[in-house]
């Protein structure tokens, strides 16, 4: 419900029919405002969302170590390169120095997203810019709808990111593996597909997908990408859900609704 200084309400309405002799003869309604029940609830969240930061952060030595170790191994090849004058270590180490340090950043950031409350940042913005960027990082006419493209962003970056992982770790290799991003337009929602033909995922694996840092990706992953993911879904009233068969791929859709902007709601 709305109060008359614009608050959003969340209430509980529940009710029961009087009868009298057999014959109604009115109704009981009762409102339970929830206000106390969310804020508790949020509370109890945050808690669980610090206590799982700090066992991540003590379960994931062993992963920043396989980090750090790549580091050291590019540094070590950039020297022998430029000691030796031979380019083509520089360029090798040079690259394996690049990408575990945007490791390292990704990491940091589903760290930061996963750690803190964050409130999505809503602006006009295009849903197919959002997937093209993602897009074009990886190298793989909607109208303009109100939603907080930062936060999307990352998720897609998470969603992308493991859909290329399980066409990596595919042992099929008579397929040819794609991964696309789709948008999609609904009544009062705005829809976004992350689509793979990799390895897919057994009941096992899916019924454990969103417990807390599961992974299977061994001691390459972490798990928090996907718990990054639900988070922000769900501080912008959406959803997320997914299809999968082992051997075929796997579907992740994320569903946002379209909500109007600050000002419109006042």
């Amino acid at each position: 419900m709305r109060s008359r200084y614009g608050e959003d309400i969340p209430v509980r309405l529940s009710g029961v029919r009087l009868f009298e002799a057999g014959a109604e003869t009115g109704k009981v309604c009762f409102l339970q405002d929830l206000r106390e029940v969310k804020r508790l609830q949020r509370e109890l969240i945050e808690n669980e969302r610090v206590a799982a930061t700090g066992q991540a952060v003590a379960g994931m030595a062993h992963y920043i170590k396989n980090v750090l170790n790549g580091l050291q191994g590019g540094v070590y090849m950039v020297n022998i390169g430029l000691g030796k004058d031979k380019p083509e270590r520089l360029h090798k180490g040079w690259a394996m120095v690049q990408n575990n340090i945007n490791t390292i950043s990704d990491l940091v950031m589903n760290m930061l997203t996963y750690s803190r409350e964050r409130e999505p940042d809503y602006e006009f913005c295009s849903p197919n810019e959002i997937a093209k960027e993602v897009s074009d990082l990886f190298d793989v006419s909607l109208k303009e709808w109100f939603l907080d493209p930062r936060g999307i962003h990352r998720c897609l970056l998470n969603l992308v990111g493991n859909a290329i992982d399980a066409c990596i770790l595919d042992p099929d290799e008579s397929k040819d593996w794609s991964v696309v991003i789709r948008t999609r337009k609904e009544e009062g929602y705005i829809s976004f597909d992350v689509v793979d033909n990799g390895m897919g995922m057994n009941r096992e694996v899916q019924s454990k997908l969103f417990g807390r840092f599961f992974s299977t990706k061994g001691g390459k992953g972490t798990g928090l990408g996907l718990l990054v993911t639900q988070k922000i879904v769900d501080e912008q009233g959406g959803n997320i859900s997914f299809e999968s068969e082992p051997g075929k791929g796997t579907t992740f859709t994320m569903r946002f609704p379209d909500r109007p902007a600050k000002d419109e709601r006042r």
